[in-house]
């Protein structure tokens, strides 16, 4: 069992003061219980205290321009995406755009200067993939598709997903290609159609409790840096569902509509413990999840090897 050492959580009772740096190190969060308060709030000093590690910073990306995004913004709104639309489906699921590649490149260059994600968190559809490569690819992030980010559904053809061996087929080879993993299964999706879209739009309290169980995932990770690559509408409902009462500025920027590849990091404080899938290591007090998170490769492209590889996506 020495293997699943990194991946051990801490229970609610602190363990005695040890001398062992490497041992505390691989510890990782939650290690507080669901019942305990793990802040401390004074309301007349203005702020509250949480201990670095009970808090992430979770960096929220948007992905580049797609060729529904090129064609929505060419007739002024999303008539040509729409379903009952004449030629809506060559839309669906759609890919980026060279605009769109491009974009990916610079923000690779500047907005994510100094961002290095332990972990890099992908939507299933071929846009947010691309998006997460070009942005990541090559530096030895491990990557996971998860469900819980993919875009609201319903409605538009570009919202719907691809046969999932498709978009596999198409993607698994470039994430190879710069010898990135990236696990498709795990927390992705099952079906081999995409059996949640349907011609309604998926209701807004749905989206929101995606947004929240998605959060709540995310607490639940060893790690303290995460990239989640995903969609404006899907990130225009998780942001609107914090913030009311804050200050009027950062409500302003908090709940803005995502641009194209825009960068959004928010701090991901905890308040109480959240834990994995998984199980109890005998009568010790370290907690297994059942689904690691994986690293490989340090090989990195350069960026025109990059563009080439989804240039070459497209045609």
């Amino acid at each position: 069992m020495a293997n699943l050492a990194s991946w051990a959580y801490e229970t609610a009772e602190e363990p005695e003061p040890t001398n062992n740096n490497t041992a505390e190190q691989g510890k990782a969060l939650p290690d507080i219980a669901e019942n305990q308060t793990a802040f401390s709030h004074v309301p007349e000093h203005g702020f509250s205290l949480f201990l670095k590690k009970r808090t992430k910073t979770i960096h929220f990306i948007r992905h580049a321009e797609g060729f529904h995004n090129e064609a929505n913004n060419a007739y002024g709104d999303d008539t040509p995406c729409t379903f009952s639309t004449p030629g809506s489906w060559e839309y669906m699921d759609a890919k980026l755009t060279k605009v769109g590649i491009n974009q990916c490149v610079i923000a690779r260059e500047t907005l994510l200067d100094g961002v290095n994600p332990e972990l890099v968190v992908v939507s299933p559809f071929t846009r947010t993939l691309q998006t997460a490569h070009i942005m990541f690819g090559g530096k030895g992030y491990p990557f996971l598709v998860h469900h819980l980010c993919r875009e609201r559904w319903g409605k538009f053809t570009c919202d719907k997903l691809r046969p999932k061996t498709d978009i596999v087929k198409d993607m698994a080879p470039i994430y190879a290609y710069t010898d990135d993993n990236i696990d498709f299964d795990n927390f992705g999706w099952s079906s081999e159609t995409d059996e949640l879209w349907k011609e309604t739009r998926e209701p807004p309290d749905e989206v929101i409790q995606r947004g929240v169980d998605m959060m709540k995932w995310l607490a639940s990770r060893p790690e303290t840096e995460i990239a989640v690559v995903a969609h404006s509408s899907y990130l225009k409902h998780l942001f609107r569902a914090f913030g009311q009462q804050i200050e009027s500025s950062d409500k302003q920027k908090l709940h803005r509509l995502s641009g194209n590849a825009e960068v959004r990091s928010i701090s991901l404080a905890l308040h109480h413990g959240f834990y994995p899938e998984g199980e109890w290591e005998g009568d010790t007090d370290v907690f297994v999840p059942t689904h690691p998170s994986f690293r490989k490769g340090k090989w990195a492209p350069t960026n025109d090897q990059i563009v080439q590889n989804h240039v070459q996506l497209q045609s």
